[in-house]
């Protein structure tokens, strides 16, 4: 794995053998190369093996107090997305963010992640004998999204999911208040809709997720979808797309929404998968629940 630390003006690590290096602080293991990106800037890339970059991957994505079970399912579930995101013709596969996955190198090693590696080695999802497009998020809000509603692209093992395990995640709750200038901002033909009149959403069904946003204005409506509308108002304001109220403040000056979950919901929900092994299911178990039809394989 080429793993893209930093971009921009980069200082050059510090050599600690031929294994290992250490930059910011942090030590690194693998080594390290100092690149020119696409877009002109400098890049600093730490290369490694495989399961060495989940090493640093697992403990900063799930709890090592978590059932071992758990942490297994998000080992295969990591191993799977960081082989789909190899690219060789590009200067680095993966960034060390939320983007992809979170890495912090050796700082993110914990004892129980590397067992959890180690126990699943090699092993990752496939769907008719092909690597599977796996995904997961945090906390899916009770039902999970179906990858085709939020990517437009569907996966039939990634569908939605009604799911109870994760409702005692301290993220499943959440709430917030959008001045109608933000959504302007993020949104300038909200401008043209007139004085805000409601904000619709697009269900199929009660307790869906909703698959549109409408904004009703006295002149006119501006549709979006939650996954656009999350992305352009913030992942910090709006914690996920499954919104499920939105209400007027002060005259259409705000709009108060409340929702449940963290993240984009497609997939594995870590806090579901966290109930499920504290359970007794096996990682087997979870992933068959989150992503039904995929098999394990090997890498």
């Amino acid at each position: 794995m080429r793993v893209l630390l930093a971009s921009g003006p980069v200082e050059s690590p510090q050599v600690i053998d031929d294994w290992h290096f250490s930059w910011e602080g942090r030590g690194y293991r693998g080594s390290f190369a100092l690149v020119k990106l696409p877009d002109g800037r400098d890049g600093l890339i730490n290369a490694l093996p495989l399961d060495a970059y989940l090493y640093g991957v697992l403990a900063k994505e799930v709890s090592p107090s978590w059932p071992a079970a758990a942490q297994q399912a998000q080992a295969i579930v990591s191993r799977t997305y960081a082989l789909g995101k190899l690219r060789p013709g590009n200067a680095y596969d993966v960034v060390a963010s939320e983007s992809d996955q979170h890495y912090a190198g050796i700082a993110g090693e914990s004892v129980q992640g590397r067992a959890a590696i180690d126990a699943t080695g090699g092993v990752v999802l496939t769907f008719d004998g092909f690597p599977a497009h796996v995904a997961y998020s945090s906390c899916c809000g009770g039902k999970t999204a179906a990858a085709g509603d939020v990517w437009n692209t569907p996966y039939p093992y990634l569908p939605s999911v009604a799911d109870p395990n994760c409702a005692g995640s301290p993220a499943y709750d959440w709430q917030s208040i959008v001045p109608r200038q933000t959504i302007e901002d993020a949104f300038p033909a909200c401008g043209d809709i007139g004085a805000l009149r409601s904000v619709d959403l697009a269900v199929a069904a009660a307790g869906d997720r909703p698959t549109g946003i409408s904004l009703v204005g006295s002149v006119s409506t501006f549709a979006t979808t939650p996954k656009a509308f999350r992305e352009s108002i913030g992942a910090s304001v709006i914690r996920s797309t499954f919104v499920r109220t939105a209400t007027l403040e002060d005259g259409g000056a705000s709009v108060a929404l409340t929702g449940t979950g963290r993240g984009h919901g497609v997939g594995m929900c870590q806090w579901g998968a966290r109930a499920m092994g504290e359970a007794g299911s096996s990682a087997r178990d979870i992933l068959a629940f989150y992503l039904p039809g995929t098999e394990f394989g090997r890498a």
